[in-house]
């Protein structure tokens, strides 16, 4: 796909048109990939507001600007931006103060909802209370700060890892035996994928980038960038994919289609249904930090991270969706910044593993709410004289493979929505073809008349 001719594109419209700026973070979707100048300029703006909401949050010693170092981090997620604030080497803290936080800025694709906003808010601070995610230290419009801990991200490499599977597997087990307070039904990922199906179909308004939320003094010095920056220099930067192009590619991949034959198959399942919890449903890798150095001992110390997308929803996603994670890597250095190998999909053997771990560790989970009290009781895993070789794997398998259907189906309907709307550097559209080709073959395990593959 070549790079359009932005020669005599104006970025913003005339500051007369756009409303005047409030105290929301700017959002760097606001900004599509075709100049590193501009992108590096708005990045800038947007660090210079984040040092008064650590002003405004964290105030002591915070509150003073020069005493404290904004950057932003590099290896972001792909709905948020996020950046990494401290106080400087000699400046004392003060009690009960931070010295380093994180600071999360939230993606259009969660802005675009209030709804999403709202539950990603209310979940961290309960999580945050409960001390199953970091401690929450502030909230501002378009994003919050966190506590800092120091730590890595889980690689890739590290998922099949038995002891990584029994760690991830007994968290798992920990966030689904929670009683939220939200809406029990798993409706929360089926309104989302609506929403992003009637903009892909046409019946609703397309995806469109945020509008700017800045001065108009700034404004015009971003435009000014842009237009002085004649040969746009796109170090980093992708071109930008059409929407009559998305739409095409929803119609190849048959989404709506798909969405509804899937939604069916789970809502008619009456009379033994898949069990509803309190699902994390991006619970990959990088969403997972290692506390401790494992060589020494083999043992892992996890904390799962981004509950954004967290809500009541079948526990088969959850499952399904992690397995989905083992087969794609989000390091690849290069265009488009994944690779991926659907032959490291779990065996039958590891998913074994993961759900006997996972049985025994919400076995002893004190506090199951309403509905994981079913699959509890269903299970037998009330008696503590249970005997798991009676566990029917069959039945999982069938559970979790249904749930890792629907994981490639929502992610690949995500990823044709932001296309549209964000300026992270990943290639999306790619993204969404592999989700589909994996979606496809593992239809054709559940079905096998199933074509392993989306039309041509």
């Amino acid at each position: 796909m070549e790079p359009k001719n932005h020669s005599k594109r104006v970025l913003f419209g005339t500051p007369e048109d756009l409303p005047p700026p409030t105290d929301e973070v700017p959002c760097p979707d606001s900004v599509p990939q075709i100049s590193s100048r501009v992108s590096d300029h708005f990045r800038s703006c947007v660090i210079v507001n984040l040092y008064k909401q650590c002003a405004k949050s964290l105030a002591g010693s915070w509150a003073v600007s020069d005493n404290v170092e904004v950057q932003e981090l590099r290896t972001c997620g792909l709905s948020n931006y996020l950046f990494m604030a401290n106080l400087k080497d000699h400046v004392p803290v003060q009690m009960d103060e931070p010295r380093k936080v994180f600071l999360r800025v939230y993606g259009e694709v969660l802005r675009s909802s209030v709804d999403s906003i709202v539950l990603d808010s209310v979940n961290f601070a309960i999580l945050s209370e409960k001390r199953i995610g970091p401690r929450l230290y502030g909230v501002f419009p378009g994003g919050r700060i966190e506590e800092y801990i120091e730590s890595r991200t889980l690689a890739f490499s590290e998922l099949s890892i038995p002891n990584v599977i029994q760690a991830i597997a007994r968290h798992m087990a920990r966030i689904h035996g929670l009683n939220m307070p939200f809406c029990k039904q798993p409706t929360f990922m089926f309104k989302m994928s609506e929403r992003f199906l009637a903009q892909l179909t046409g019946v609703r308004k397309p995806p469109c980038r945020p509008v700017p939320n800045l001065s108009s003094a700034s404004l015009l010095a971003l435009e000014r960038e842009y237009i002085e920056d004649s040969d746009h220099t796109t170090n980093g930067c992708l071109p930008e994919v059409d929407f009559q192009t998305v739409q095409e590619l929803a119609v190849r991949f048959r989404l709506l289609e798909e969405y509804e034959w899937l939604k069916d198959e789970l809502q008619k399942r009456t009379e033994n249904p898949f069990p509803v919890v309190f699902c994390h449903n991006d619970l990959q890798e990088n969403n997972v930090l290692v506390l401790n150095d494992p060589k020494p001992t083999d043992i892992y110390e996890i904390l799962p991270i981004d509950f954004e997308y967290a809500g009541y929803n079948y526990r088969g996603f959850d499952v399904g969706n992690h397995f989905n994670e083992w087969c794609f890597d989000y390091t690849y250095p290069e265009s488009p910044y994944f690779a991926y190998d659907l032959d490291l999909y779990p065996s039958r053997e590891q998913q074994a593993q993961f759900w006997t771990e996972y049985l025994a560790a919400f076995r002893t989970e004190k506090r199951p709410s309403m509905d994981s009290t079913n699959a509890y009781q269903e299970l037998g895993l009330g008696d503590s004289n249970f005997d798991y070789s009676t566990i029917d794997f069959d039945k999982l398998w069938i559970e979790s493979t249904y749930g890792s259907l629907y994981s490639h189906l929502f992610w690949a309907i995500w990823s044709l929505i932001q296309t549209q709307i964000s300026s992270i550097r990943f290639r999306f559209d790619e993204y969404a073809a592999a989700r589909m080709e994996a979606y496809y073959r593992q239809k054709a395990l559940l079905f096998p008349k199933t074509s392993p593959q989306f039309a041509t």
